[in-house]
């Protein structure tokens, strides 16, 4: 805001900071987690609801871990619960750190300018231009939180299938087995790619 009124701080820079603030963050969670996985897995032994947890968010992260990452940190606590849980369940770090490196651009990038166009339109009305900015950073958690829940809803109306399975995976809004299929081609060669 202070950038777009007073042209102080450079715009780039702060969204730089914010973006390198919250991409260290992200990575102090991480690492906590991944000391913390084999603990956790320890204390988990026996414990079918919580080893039921730790499978979904293995799961959930391995199928859709780069929409987690970029999107869970519009959600209150969810910056911070996503990362821990990719470092408990042993998310691969390259990837982690890539996400990462795009959720915080994306999130740095329009909170920044959010900011900034309110100092430039509300100049010398600071308190309108907070008020703006806040109730455009609320605006934008309802509605991903409004996503969220609808997606959860889709998931929860997969019924299992005919071979008994659990039906994850067969329509949920975000999810999709790249995996389907595999084994019927690996029986038919002709088939495959590049197969006679």
């Amino acid at each position: 805001m202070l950038a777009g009124t007073h042209g102080e701080p450079h715009i780039g820079l702060v969204i730089l900071a914010a973006a390198g603030g919250a991409f260290c963050g992200d990575l102090v969670s991480y690492r906590i987690g991944v000391r913390a996985g084999a603990g956790v897995l320890r204390r988990l032994q026996g414990k079918s609801r919580g080893l039921a947890a730790y499978e979904w968010a293995r799961r959930t992260l391995r199928r859709r871990g780069g929409q987690v990452l970029v999107f869970a940190r519009y959600l209150p606590g969810g910056r911070s619960a996503s990362a821990l849980a990719a470092g408990v369940v042993g998310y691969p770090a390259a990837r982690f750190q890539a996400w990462t490196a795009v959720g915080v651009s994306v999130w740095a990038s329009m909170a920044g300018l959010i900011g900034y166009t309110c100092g430039i339109y509300f100049d010398g009305r600071p308190w309108k231009a907070l008020l703006a900015a806040y109730a455009g950073a609320g605006l934008l958690l309802v509605t991903a939180e409004v996503v969220r829940r609808c997606s959860a809803a889709a998931d929860e109306q997969v019924d299992p299938g005919a071979d008994g399975g659990d039906g994850r995976g067969q329509g949920g809004l975000f999810e999709h087995d790249h995996g389907a299929g595999r084994a019927d081609l690996a029986d038919h060669s002709e088939l495959e790619p590049g197969g006679a």
